[in-house]
């Protein structure tokens, strides 16, 4: 043990360059394979940085009975500063904003979506709006470490939340997995403290998990009832591997989140796999969520795909006390292509179109017909 301590400690010598902090796209959390992911400006010791996207979609469902037809926009925004203090260390102060609380109302079509009442909803066949503020935050990096202090953000647990990851934020449209895999993503009182190198990093934190309902405008505050750790190994650039546990709630065990994943990213490409499960002692019911997703950017075009398995609470969408002791496996397809019609040093807007499709359908009630699918077209803007 002694040993595995003592290299540990040799590996941190030369921790995080001055420019790793402006990786970070969420937390402590960075995309692999991408140097750079902000518009930044600034010649004098502070530089200013901006990134952010917005989907502003037309939805149309074919399968159900009552068939919805909506106009919605997802959206997030992300600036700050940063500033280089000496050779090994640099400061920086972020804030990440979504307007999707104005921008959509109640939820937005998705078929077969559940997002319970302990995830901001209840809702069904709809996903919830990001909150108002999703990370306001400053980071210290050090020599031998770093040190990130968030009144609202992202603790280290998990890989990058789905609309800053790589793979997933040309989707017009959330995870089928949300409810096991991005619930605690804008927690509140955030302290992380980390160690390590450019190839391996190690993360503990503390923090609120806060849940916030109905307009999504508000911050949920509270005492600090949650904990997680992460180990990250970046063998290459391109390349990232998590492995993180966390206990969230009032007795640090009211859920129990369990986090691998794999990732990989260059210029052009791509591609995570995440596995995620969670054990809620207060229903006594363990659910996983497993997905593979994929984005591939040629010239101006770029196709997206994902597939997952997740777990829901038994006798979905009908739900009975008893339904919500057990939980079932459903599986589901997302599919779509975006061609990028103007396209600058900094700047991206494209037309798209994502297509889901569900597996065992035949399971669920009439009224979503023999195969419910959501048809979601687009106008995608983006920084680089």
């Amino acid at each position: 043990m002694k040993r595995v301590v003592f290299l540990l400690l040799f590996l941190t010598a030369p921790l995080f360059a001055q420019n790793e902090l402006l990786q970070n796209v969420s937390g402590t959390a960075s995309n692999p394979g991408v140097t750079n992911p902000h518009v930044t400006s600034g010649d004098g010791p502070w530089q200013f940085f901006f990134s952010g996207s917005a989907h502003v979609t037309y939805v149309s469902e074919t399968g159900p009975v009552v068939q919805r037809s909506e106009t919605y926009s997802t959206n997030w925004f992300t600036a700050g500063l940063h500033r280089p203090l000496g050779e090994h260390s640099a400061f920086l102060v972020r804030g990440r904003l979504s307007f999707e609380p104005y921008t959509i109302d109640d939820g937005y079509p998705q078929l077969l979506q559940y997002v319970p009442a302990e995830a901001g909803g209840p809702l069904i066949d709809r996903m919830r709006p990001h909150d108002l503020v999703g990370e306001l935050a400053a980071q210290l990096s050090l020599r031998f470490g770093s040190l990130y202090v968030a009144a609202v953000g992202d603790p280290a647990l998990g890989p990058v939340p789905f609309a800053q990851r790589a793979s997933s934020r040309e989707f017009a449209e959330a995870p089928f997995g949300y409810e096991v895999q991005e619930t605690f993503h804008d927690s509140t009182r955030v302290v992380t403290a980390s160690v390590g190198t450019p190839r391996v990093t190690i993360e503990a934190s503390v923090f609120h998990d806060a849940v916030t309902f109905g307009d999504h405008t508000e911050i949920d505050d509270g005492d600090i009832d949650s904990k997680s750790a992460r180990i990250t190994l970046r063998p290459t650039p391109s390349l990232a591997l998590q492995v993180s546990r966390g206990e969230l709630g009032e007795t640090f065990a009211r859920r129990n989140i369990t986090s691998a994943s794999v990732s990989w990213g260059t210029e052009h490409a791509a591609v995570s796999a995440i596995y995620t499960s969670r054990d809620d002692e207060v229903r006594g019911v363990s659910e996983d969520a497993i997905g593979i997703e994929g984005t591939f950017r040629v010239a101006r075009s770029t196709f997206m795909a994902r597939v997952e398995s997740v777990d829901r609470p038994a006798a979905f969408p009908a739900f009975t006390a008893a339904a919500l002791t057990g939980s079932e496996s459903t599986q589901h397809f997302a599919v779509g292509y975006i061609l990028d019609v103007l396209n600058t040093e900094n700047y991206r807007t494209g037309l798209g179109v994502n297509i889901d499709y569900h597996t065992q359908t035949h399971d669920l009630p009439d009224s979503y017909g023999h195969k419910p699918q959501g048809i979601y077209a687009f106008v995608r803007f983006r920084t680089r």
